[in-house]
């Protein structure tokens, strides 16, 4: 049950799309993103829609005001994200999950990152984890990995960061995406847990607590063109 009454996800829309594109590289995953936004700004969306995805190699997504010079980035492939924060170093989808929410709202943005973070922290309790919200030190801003530093943007386990997330704001669209480490949580839980298993989990946790149902959402010819299109630019 959710404890926060003005949960505001619970009060968009009883419907909700739901859309897993399984694994892709990186240059997809977040063009995908960016997609799915548009079509919200542009209105060809017209319900709110969770998506769940994972990543065919590691792969360093970048904050939008990270440089590509980094050293470190030499070690795997590197894609940029609209969104800002640090640097994610992304498992294969043995080893993680990532989720990305395109809604609209007007509220401040740290009242979707918390709402989002309590349906996240309800969703680890099936594994019998006890999450909690990450807190702000200074430091983080500078920080390379986004997984060496913790934020309200955040949720750990026993002080380590299981789930590490990032927004971006178009007009009154939002895109909020995460990324789920699967090898932490296999780590602290001592469960096995599948790429499937946990994206059928977190729908599952969202459609439960929000009281929503889901419509399948897929991606047609014309949105994998336009992601080619991104992904090339």
């Amino acid at each position: 049950m959710l404890k926060n009454k003005s949960n505001i996800l619970a009060e968009t829309s009883p419907c909700w799309y739901f859309l897993n594109t399984k694994v892709n590289d990186g240059s997809f995953n977040m063009s995908c993103d960016l997609l799915l936004l548009n079509r919200l700004f542009e209105g060809v969306l017209d319900l709110p829609l969770l998506r769940v995805y994972g990543w065919n190699e590691s792969t360093y997504s970048i904050g939008a005001n990270q440089k590509y010079t980094e050293p470190h980035l030499s070690e795997h492939p590197v894609v940029k994200r609209i969104s800002g924060g640090q640097a994610v170093l992304h498992g294969n989808a043995n080893n993680e999950l990532t989720y990305s929410i395109v809604i609209k709202c007007q509220k401040n943005f740290k009242k979707l990152y918390e709402d989002i973070g309590e349906l996240l922290i309800l969703f680890l309790s099936k594994y019998g984890l006890r999450a909690s919200i990450g807190y702000s030190k200074q430091s983080y801003l500078k920080t390379f990995n986004c997984f060496d530093s913790k934020t309200p943007a955040d949720i750990v386990v026993n002080d380590i960061k299981i789930i590490g997330s990032a927004q971006y704001r178009k007009k009154d669209c939002i895109l909020q995406h995460g990324s789920i480490k699967l090898d932490l949580i296999r780590k602290l839980s001592q469960k096995e847990l599948s790429f499937e298993m946990t994206a059928y989990d977190l729908k599952s946790t969202f459609e439960r607590l929000l009281k929503i149902k889901f419509i399948d959402y897929s991606l047609v010819t014309t949105d994998c063109e336009k992601i080619n299109y991104i992904s090339a630019a």
